[in-house]
């Protein structure tokens, strides 16, 4: 992609149009929750987590924050003192927190969101994915192979990053030593001494990987470019395709029914046995199986244009997707409802 841009390739194929969706054959019921302050939220939002079945914060467009106290049903907009975009977000526990964005910005937070600010960091590219494997050891990563680490709560940050140009668009860390990134080109990097040294895997594709999560040191699964999921059970010693096509091809070789079945997905996540994969013209995917198998949930006709960025779960049965101009489609048990829309 182009370098110097604001934005991640990703946001160049998304469109942006509102998806008012519900899981279908998953939910039981669906009804609109109370947005922030009695206001439609219209931000376009990046990246959500959830620390417990009620407690959650979703991030996105102009500096937008928001946190939940009562699993999704309402929401209350927290002050970030910026404007840039905002792409991701990780709690290590109810308090502390992490958010990055555009031009390098790292916020911090040790009150659950009351209070948020910015830690120094003198590499300015973009940050596309933050996790803080607990209180004190933080990573982020983004672009032209950047990636950042903190094991001081984020008070000190050394710059880590890649000798070679690759954007690199989440990570995964089951615990403090083992981590894995992706990227560009089906980049799959991992490391198990805590980030001092980092490997190449081979994910069998050269279409960018947008997710990855790991559920243990062992089973993992990544999502990118037209609809792929990937899924390893040795540590990403060895990937398989449980769907979407992992050849590249020509543009003008793929349909438009094809581009529609195989839309791009930009976040997945597996909680027990529940898993969901989700990314452009409303693409959802649902595993009721720990990720073995993966089904498609219908939405309604008029809202396939819309994307959902990103996903979180809590014990596989709470949560919460986020996505274009402010969608918000809550998890609670068996109910999936849209929050703040009509």
């Amino acid at each position: 992609m182009p370098k110097g841009k604001f934005e991640p390739s990703w946001t160049a194929r998304w469109f942006t149009c509102a998806v008012v969706a519900v899981v279908a054959g998953a939910a039981t019921a669906i009804r609109g929750a109370t947005p922030p302050l009695g206001e439609r939220i219209i931000d376009n939002l990046y990246s959500t987590q959830f620390v417990s079945a009620n407690e959650g914060w979703t991030v996105g467009s102009f500096g937008s924050i928001f946190h939940t106290g009562d699993g999704g049903e309402t929401w209350r907009p927290q002050a970030s003192t910026t404007y840039e975009q905002l792409f991701g977000v990780s709690f290590a526990d109810a308090h502390n927190g992490w958010i990055v964005g555009r031009t390098g910005l790292i916020l911090h937070t040790a009150n659950g969101g009351e209070k948020w600010e910015r830690q120094k960091n003198t590499n300015e590219k973009h940050l596309f994915s933050v996790s803080a494997v607990d209180a004190q050891h933080v990573w982020a990563v983004g672009d032209w192979g950047v990636m950042l680490a903190s094991s001081d709560g984020g008070q000190t940050w050394q710059d880590r990053s890649l000798d070679r140009d690759v954007i690199l668009y989440a990570q995964s860390w089951p615990d403090s030593q083992h981590g894995w990134t992706v990227g560009e080109m089906g980049t799959v990097l991992v490391t198990s001494d805590g980030g001092q040294t980092w490997q190449d895997q081979a994910s069998g594709t050269e279409k960018t990987l947008f997710s990855i999560h790991f559920a243990d040191l062992k089973r993992g699964w990544a999502c990118g470019l037209d609809g792929i999921i990937l899924h390893s059970e040795d540590g990403g010693a060895t990937w398989k395709a449980q769907r979407g096509n992992t050849e590249v091809g020509a543009l003008e070789q793929i349909g438009v029914a094809e581009a529609m079945e195989n839309a791009s997905l930009y976040d997945i996540t597996v909680v027990g046995n529940i898993g969901y994969a989700v990314g452009d013209i409303g693409s959802l995917f649902l595993s009721t199986d720990g990720g073995v198998t993966w089904a498609r949930q219908e939405i309604p006709r008029d809202s396939k244009l819309g994307w959902i960025r990103s996903v979180s779960l809590v014990s596989g049965t709470h949560g919460m997707f986020v996505g274009a101009n402010g969608l918000m489609i809550r998890i609670a048990a068996d109910n999936v409802e849209v929050s703040g829309r009509k």
